[in-house]
């Protein structure tokens, strides 16, 4: 065994223990859906707030609106609350209009920004202390929510439950080759399964504010965004991973298709790059345990990655041992998603695994490296955000003295 072949198996090793870990706490998720479909609550709906933050979505919003006044929910039990975050097209008066004609329909307008707090954050922040409802449910603006959405979540709420994350599958508006909508769909459904699974251990790594509910009580019991307002992204996970952290927090996944809410896919190459660069920036504000996991996982698929370009030129002799440890991660990859994909109705979509699989190692060490050293642009705004700069390492040390991670 040589010195370089021994590192990638140890890291082989507990990527197993990582995957076996999820794979358990999903089977906890499934087990709890049974239960629950075959104990059915019968309690009063509950009153719900729909809060959704756009910023220059005049493209989206004539799909979105529909949508969400469609939703099989009691008007008189629900609210939408719509906040402009300085859009600088006509998202104001669409927002505006459907509040004007629509007596559950309340609109928000944010016209400045304020330093150190996130945009998106101050935004969705505004809409829920807005909200009158007991149940928040968030989406973006370019989602398109089933008319089922609504209750589907809802009844997932039980005296004991506080958060409920949802999935939410790629619609693809872009001439995009079939291919690649499925290796694109495939990448997506993985985020949903790694939320899914460790929300059956009580906090979900992966959770997308593209489907995503909470109490309201919950969320100003840890101080809202408060802890993490000056971070960009992680309004979704990051957040519910600090709730779950400072709290008694019980998580529920909804497995139930009526509340899947799709999402549209990135429509061009330049959106998708800066998408996963924003996700990958994201790795180093869970706590301890979980960032010891992530990089783990990380430098296996790096030393694929690097063997794979090295290896047949450099050293020959360790390429066979490469490609074992390279075959055993995406066996172990490809039964943790099968299990997966039989609960979420994905199946179709494990034909696409294989060049997945060979493209993976590459595409998580081009962007978990991008994540922390490059940067991405957020919405229209003129500036773009750089990830790694002297604020940024001092205010994950003071949150984390504050133990807030």
């Amino acid at each position: 065994m040589s010195l370089f072949s021994l590192p990638l198996i140890s890291l082989l090793a507990l990527y197993a223990v990582v995957l076996g870990i999820l794979w358990l706490g999903f089977r906890r998720v499934v087990r709890r859906q049974r239960v629950r479909d075959g104990n059915p609550q019968l309690s009063e709906l509950s009153t719900v707030s729909i809060v959704v933050a756009a910023r220059n979505e005049e493209h989206n919003l004539p799909a979105l609106l529909p949508a969400l006044l469609a939703q099989d929910y009691p008007h008189d039990k629900l609210e939408i609350v719509l906040v402009d975050d300085r859009s600088e097209d006509e998202t104001w008066t669409i927002l505006s209009n459907a509040a004007a004609h629509h007596q559950h329909v309340k609109a928000l307008r944010i016209a400045d920004r304020l330093p150190n707090y996130a945009p998106k954050k101050r935004a969705l922040d505004a809409g829920i202390r807005s909200a009158t409802g007991k149940i928040i449910l968030l989406t973006d603006a370019d989602c398109l929510p089933p008319p089922s959405w609504t209750r589907a979540i809802v009844q997932y709420y039980r005296d004991d439950i506080d958060v409920v994350a949802g999935y939410s599958p790629y619609v693809f508006q872009a001439q995009t080759p079939q291919f690649l909508r499925g290796m694109l769909s495939l990448d997506c459904f993985a985020f949903a399964a790694v939320a899914a699974a460790s929300a059956g251990w009580g906090q979900p790594l992966t959770p997308t504010g593209t489907n995503l509910s909470y109490r309201r009580q919950t969320y100003f019991a840890v101080g809202g965004f408060e802890p993490i307002k000056q971070w960009v992204s992680g309004d979704d996970d990051l957040f519910i991973c600090h709730l779950a952290e400072r709290t008694n927090t019980n998580v529920a996944y909804a497995l139930d298709p009526r509340a899947y809410v799709p999402t549209i896919a990135p429509t061009s190459w330049r959106q998708f790059w800066h998408q996963r660069v924003r996700f990958g920036s994201k790795g180093r504000h869970h706590r301890p345990s979980v960032t010891l996991g992530i990089v783990a996982v990380y430098l296996l698929n790096v030393g694929i990655a690097a063997g794979a370009i090295l290896a047949p030129a450099f050293f020959p002799s360790l390429f066979v041992s490469l490609l074992s440890v390279w075959g055993v991660k995406s066996v172990m990859e490809f039964l943790f998603l099968a299990s997966a994909a039989r609960a979420f109705g994905e199946t179709s979509l494990l034909k696409y695994f294989l060049p997945t699989a060979i493209v993976h190692p590459f595409y998580i060490a081009l962007f978990g490296l991008l994540g922390l050293f490059g940067s991405y642009r957020w919405k229209e705004d003129s500036t773009t955000i750089t990830l790694w700069n002297r604020q940024m390492p001092r205010a994950i040390r003071r949150n984390r003295r504050r133990g807030v991670f």
